[in-house]
């Protein structure tokens, strides 16, 4: 539990730093991609080794790195198309509700128990995510063309398949620590030569233009990024909670920590639906949690 824990800190930390990049006035593409590169850095001291050298070329999780990188990239992008598209609220929505992908392929895959208790949480989480992350329009309603709202459908599946390719990995690759180690790093590493080809072609174009500030952002994400992804997956190979609880409290523990940190730090307004959404986040890990013993 100790490492589920330390995951959902770390990401809760994550989700409220970009509050003040946005304060600071932070490129969040540049922050994200030193981020990625400073992940590889850590990754690789706390390693004591670089990982991608031939032998790691042969290894039979290195296709999946990529895989897993390509994915970092592809679905941080799409939350930041989606959310000019077609609003912050619904693209947010969509992200977290992808908790129930996973369950759902633990179920068919690994044949995990889904008893009552745990799929009546999971019924709770979904609630509390819409609950939670509606807000008041002021009866005014966005028509959005049927193209565009694909984006925040598509991001459910994306956000789904990284949650279960994670579990996947671990549960049939990630047999050592070292292993484990060298995986992670690998897809940061991916995710950062990627998004270091699109940040090059944004500063000859004079699209972009460099800041060191974007730097140090990229080094107080980074950090606790590497660490966030790391302890999920020391939470999915501990055998106290199977991946169909493990996953789903992640998410909605994090969205309630953020939720929290917004009323009493940054003091927004909820509305009552908010609030009940907030009870209904706490319910429903404790009937996970409950329904996974």
């Amino acid at each position: 539990m100790i490492y589920l824990l330390l995951s959902i800190l770390l990401s809760t930390f994550l989700g409220i730093i970009f509050v003040y990049f946005n304060k600071y006035k932070i490129d969040i593409f540049q922050a994200i991609v030193f981020n990625y590169w400073v992940c590889v850095i850590t990754g690789s001291l706390v390693l004591g080794d670089f990982p991608i050298h031939t032998n790691a070329l042969q290894s039979n999780w290195f296709k999946m790195a990529i895989v897993m990188g390509v994915l970092f990239i592809s679905v941080f992008n799409l939350i930041g198309i989606s959310s000019v598209l077609v609003g912050a609220t619904i693209t947010q929505t969509a992200n977290k509700l992808s908790l129930a992908i996973p369950v759902i392929v633990s179920y068919f895959l690994y044949h995990e128990n889904i008893s009552l208790l745990k799929m009546i949480g999971i019924l709770l989480a979904l609630i509390a995510v819409i609950f939670t992350m509606s807000k008041n329009t002021n009866g005014e309603k966005k028509k959005i063309p049927l193209w565009e709202f694909s984006l925040p459908i598509i991001l459910f599946i994306s956000s789904g398949v990284i949650d279960s390719l994670t579990k996947y990995v671990q549960n049939k690759y990630l047999t050592t620590e070292v292993i484990s180690k060298s995986y992670i790093i690998t897809g940061f590493m991916v995710a950062a030569s990627i998004g270091t080809v699109i940040l090059f072609f944004l500063y000859i174009t004079q699209r972009k233009k460099f800041e060191f500030k974007n730097v140090l952002a990229g080094i107080i994400l980074g950090v606790p990024n590497y660490f966030s992804i790391y302890y999920l997956i020391k939470a999915l190979q501990n055998k106290s909670l199977n991946s169909s609880a493990t996953i789903p409290i992640n998410n909605i523990g994090v969205l309630f920590l953020v939720s929290i940190f917004g009323i009493f730090i940054f003091k927004e307004k909820l509305t009552r639906l908010n609030y009940i959404g907030l009870g209904l986040t706490l319910l429903a890990i404790v009937f996970i949690f409950l329904g996974d013993s």
